[in-house]
């Protein structure tokens, strides 16, 4: 499938890799499912991902990118495609009914009837019961669904259970308005682990820093959580000026609200894990070191240099037992952890790897 394989944010990640490879067995040994349930953290990436599935799914070539097919598919202009979605951010059935429609008429093209419907999590329990009718009993084996959600937690469980489900490694914010705020984020946190390691190795011992360095950071989240609420808010406003009855507006208002709350939850949550990620590599990077590896064994290939000047005093077992505290954490982030207090104990474990 050559057009999955050139997506970049893809071919970065062995997890995309191992789904695309999946994917395209499928369609070479024409053993298609009929239903799919793509998930990650961005939906139009998702649906990037599924309108290039679908283009390979009906292209003669299984995906070569140039044909009418594949362009028009990407596009979402290709007859035998349909892509649905919320309308006033509620997925109802009237959406269902049309996709259940679009699948029963014959189509003039050769090929499957794809139906991509997006931000399924928001189905209401009517459009949910009505879609797993369908998928239950398809109007025939020509009729391939592809689910896609940024929250999986929301989709019925019944529904879930009828679709191939494949998790996609997509950045939070990968083409993000909020990519500039991680870049500061990041460079902001490497260099303070920089600057740890130095103070480590002349022995000297500062929880001022590391308390500074967990509140400096929880601030930068603060900023960039209140950016994506402004954002966010200002879907409401459109929905309070709209003409619906006002007893549509007050649903589809808290709909919203429990929507932008699991968002702003799941933003955080990824940025934690960011945080998390970026020290785990240094650690891993400094036991590699520790061990003899050269630059090319290193996660950051261009600290080997600093790191090995800088980590005599690093104690191999004080850095294993960070790396699993780190890991309960993350494995704890969806729950209601104090995530400064959880940045303070680590950055004071950290310098302790040198005691």
């Amino acid at each position: 499938m050559k057009i999955l394989e050139s997506i970049d944010f893809l071919i970065r990640d062995d997890i995309n890799q191992s789904n695309i490879k999946s994917l395209s067995e499928m369609i070479k040994g024409v053993s298609v499912s009929h239903a799919y349930l793509f998930y990650g953290n961005n939906i139009e990436l998702l649906l990037k991902i599924a309108l290039g599935f679908a283009a390979s799914i009906n292209c003669p070539e299984n995906g070569c990118g140039d044909c009418l097919i594949c362009r028009n598919t990407m596009k979402g202009i290709y007859p035998n495609i349909l892509i649905i979605e919320p309308e006033g951010n509620i997925l109802r059935i009237e959406e269902i009914a049309r996709l259940q429609k679009f699948m029963g008429l014959s189509s003039y093209n050769p090929g499957k009837k794809i139906c991509i419907i997006k931000e399924s999590e928001l189905m209401n329990q009517e459009a949910a019961n009505r879609l797993l009718k369908t998928l239950e009993d398809p109007p025939d084996d020509n009729c391939v669904f592809i689910l896609l959600a940024e929250d999986i937690s929301a989709i019925l469980p019944t529904v879930i259970s009828r679709c191939l489900v494949y998790n996609w490694n997509i950045s939070f914010y990968e083409n993000g308005k909020n990519a500039d705020d991680f870049k500061v984020m990041d460079k902001y946190l490497n260099e303070s682990i920089r600057n740890m390691l130095v103070a480590g190795r002349g022995r000297r011992e500062n929880s001022a820093v590391s308390l500074d360095l967990a509140s400096r950071l929880v601030e930068i989240l603060k900023k960039m959580e209140t950016t994506a609420k402004t954002d966010l808010e200002k879907e409401i406003i459109e929905v309070k000026k709209s003409d619906f009855d006002k007893s549509d507006i007050k649903k589809y208002t808290g709909i919203l609200k429990l929507k932008h709350k699991r968002k702003i939850s799941k933003f955080h949550i990824l940025a934690i894990s960011r945080i998390f990620d970026i020290i785990s590599a240094w650690l891993g990077d400094i036991l590699a070191v520790k061990f003899g590896a050269g630059e090319l064994g290193l996660y950051y290939k261009k600290n080997y240099s600093f790191i090995r000047e800088n980590i005599e005093n690093a104690k191999i077992k004080k850095i294993f037992n960070l790396t699993e505290v780190i890991e309960d954490n993350k494995n704890y982030l969806n729950y209601s952890i104090n995530s400064e207090l959880a940045l303070d104990n680590i950055f004071l474990k950290f310098q302790d790897i040198f005691r």
